[in-house]
């Protein structure tokens, strides 16, 4: 067995699980959205909470255990992470109204951090220099959960109902906490007493953000998971309902949509020790914003349709799936004494937009697909400008090239 301070396709194959288990956690669940509420004798609508508070706690949690794992090892964290995570996911299981099955998500969430967060900065342990590349394939095994997760948790939903989907995440927890178990050893030989500290944590993120080209990547990051969430929260209701297909064609239809991140992140995988992150970012979001636009204005020109809705939104996903990695990569790599730190910041950044997005589609909801694509566009455009305003005074910053 290679040395779990030395790359390996194991520890990589590991921590591509570790990374997509939160996407996995959404997506798999959202076909199921009415039969939940169904289930649970829940208003329409009422669902939307559970993805918000996920959301919240994933991204909140990252601001302490990333830091936290500084201080006292990755392993300790992550293990006690992806305990909490099967645990409260079995809890949901068992969930006999929406407001326990809402407090059981918030667990699902903390625990699906730490399994994020740990493996970022697990890259950045091991792979040192070289972290861009190990850090877009992990990424891309998100991204390919993101795309098959839809098709895959349409189908459970089909077959067993609101509960099967809870069980299949459920399983790839337990088979996560095993493999961490059994295959992952500490990879962080220098920790630091003084990190993740309540007293100076705020300082510590206060100095992390002095620096302009860490700040640019972070809002863009937000501000593109925020749009794409806005289509992910919204998706379901829109296809389903007012478009009228089932949950095995909204499966199969979304998963193709979101397939498009794939090619993005394996175009960032390749090309990111050539053109360095900043650039891969300013395509992407670039990328972001054309295709949010377009769907706009296709649906004020034609109306709502299956294929104007989907065919724009492949642009949107493409460049998703470049800001993404580059983001974190660019965030990261130059902040390796405190790679659980900045790792922890960039992942609190991408849960702020996408909370912020379904909690204001929550509240704009109006029966029509309007509120979501109107908030999908607002928040491609701050990404965007977020990423020229800062990124141009910052420049091309040498830190950021792998």
């Amino acid at each position: 067995m290679p040395s779990p301070l030395q790359p390996s396709r194991t520890l990589l194959c590991l921590l591509m699980l570790l990374t997509a288990l939160g996407e996995i956690s959404t997506q798999l669940l959202i076909p199921g959205l009415g039969a939940l509420e169904q289930g649970l004798v829940a208003p329409p609508g009422a669902s939307l909470l559970a993805l918000s508070v996920f959301v919240a706690a994933f991204g909140l949690g990252q601001l302490i255990l990333g830091p936290l794992s500084d201080r006292v090892g990755r392993r300790p964290v992550l293990i006690g992470g992806v305990l909490a995570y099967l645990l409260a996911t079995l809890w949901m299981l068992s969930a006999s109204g929406i407001g326990e099955f809402v407090v059981a998500r918030v667990g699902q969430g903390l625990g699906a951090c730490a399994a994020l967060v740990l493996a970022r900065a697990i890259v950045r342990d091991v792979w040192k220099e070289k972290a861009g590349v190990a850090l877009s394939m992990t990424v891309i095994g998100m991204i390919s959960a993101i795309a098959l997760s839809p098709m895959i948790g349409g189908w459970l939903v089909f077959l067993g109902g609101w509960r099967a989907p809870l069980l299949a995440t459920a399983t790839l927890g337990a088979i996560a906490l095993v493999a961490v178990l059994w295959r992952y050893h500490e990879s962080n030989p220098h920790l630091d007493p003084q990190a993740g500290r309540l007293k100076s944590l705020a300082g510590d993120y206060l100095d992390l953000l002095r620096g302009r080209s860490y700040r640019a990547f972070a809002l863009t990051l937000a501000g593109t998971y925020g749009a794409m969430f806005a289509i992910v929260a919204g998706s379901s209701a829109v296809y389903m309902r007012l478009l009228g297909l089932d949950a095995l064609e909204y499966g199969l239809t979304f998963g193709a949509v979101i397939s498009g991140l794939i090619g993005g992140a394996l175009f960032t995988q390749r090309m990111i020790l050539r053109m360095g992150p900043q650039r891969i970012v300013a395509l992407g979001v670039g990328l972001v914003l054309a295709g949010a636009l377009a769907t706009v204005l296709v649906h004020e020109l034609f109306g709502l349709s299956v294929l104007g809705l989907s065919l724009p939104q492949v642009l949107v996903t493409l460049g998703g799936g470049m800001v993404l990695p580059a983001s974190v990569a660019g965030g990261v790599m130059p902040n390796a004494h405190r790679a659980g730190l900045a790792a922890g910041f960039m992942g609190f950044a991408q849960m702020a937009g996408a909370t912020a997005s379904g909690l204001l589609l929550g509240a704009l909801q109006d029966g029509t697909a309007q509120p979501m694509l109107y908030l999908h566009g607002l928040f491609a455009m701050a990404a965007f400008a977020a990423f020229h305003l800062l990124g141009r005074e910052a420049g091309a910053v040498a830190a950021t090239r792998p």
